[in-house]
């Protein structure tokens, strides 16, 4: 079991401190993250097959920010849709990772940070502002966090394409928290999901577009989405800009339960096309 399943087995809300101890001092990344894509058929078909088609309307970009890189898997994608590429992650490992990883590559600029502070990122400097699988551990205070900076730091027509939680849309999950054995019943009833993937509490799609609103940004789609889970929409994927940009104002919300249907699309056409993956 991951570290981080380990932390949800046992209850605790994914704080700063929680995620910091899990992916810089805990986590085996010897597969270097690419064993979270093996269910699409590799992290290629994943950004080929799933991701691109999301975001390919706002790439290439001139300056593009990741947040939470991991060891890379975004990233080397990434990095070839810019002139300018940079990555911030509070694990001090993870950011030693990329930079040994991507040592050849000039254009990225690599920062350690607290969780939630962009202070090292300039003001209206960035076109294109990345994370995914990587914020949907965070609480809302962190997202709150991150949104209320991205309204400084996105350029006039920048975009942020933000992957989040949205398991506070079944507060339920939160309450019996408290309660392992109650929890493992209703698990074992099929009453609940088998496993949330420690998706915080706190999140939902609708406080994400509230946080924009109130931060002179606008949430323009919300793509709410299942992950290893049979009925619940744990998690979403919102498009975030700012309110005087020139992007379309009405937000479109999603709930696509289908997503995990174009999973199992995608690694099967990775038995035809994609590269074999590693052991």
């Amino acid at each position: 079991m991951a570290a981080g399943s380990q932390i949800a087995e046992a209850g605790f809300m994914p704080s700063v401190v929680q995620n910091k101890a899990v992916w810089n001092d805990n986590y085996d990344w010897k597969q270097v993250g690419d064993e979270w894509s093996k269910s699409w058929g590799g992290p290629q078909m994943q950004w080929y097959g799933s991701l691109l088609p999301r975001i390919h309307a706002f790439l290439p970009a001139q300056t593009i920010l990741e947040i939470a890189p991991g060891f890379g898997r975004w990233t080397q994608f990434l990095k070839d849709q810019c002139a300018s590429l940079i990555v911030v992650d509070l694990s001090e490992q993870c950011i030693q990772a990329c930079q040994e990883r991507f040592a050849d590559v000039s254009h990225i600029a690599y920062h350690v940070n607290d969780g939630k502070s962009l202070d090292m990122v300039a003001d209206e400097s960035i076109d294109f502002a990345f994370s995914f699988d990587s914020l949907v551990h965070v609480e809302d205070d962190v997202i709150q966090a991150h949104i209320s900076q991205l309204a400084t730091k996105l350029r006039g027509n920048g975009v942020a394409f933000i992957h989040h939680a949205n398991l506070g849309e079944y507060p339920y999950y939160q309450r019996i928290s408290k309660y392992p054995k109650v929890r493992r019943l209703l698990r074992a009833l099929r009453v609940i999901e088998k496993d949330t993937h420690w998706r915080a509490f706190t999140v939902t799609a609708a406080r994400v577009a509230r946080h924009a609103a109130d931060n002179h940004l606008r949430c323009i789609s919300q793509e709410k989405i299942p992950w290893g889970t049979k009925r619940a929409l744990i998690d979403c994927m919102s498009v975030i800009v700012r309110e005087d940009s020139d992007w379309p104002t009405d937000n479109q919300v999603l709930s696509n339960p289908e997503f995990k249907q174009e999973k199992r699309n995608v690694a099967q056409l990775a038995r035809l096309y994609g590269a074999p993956l590693k052991k």
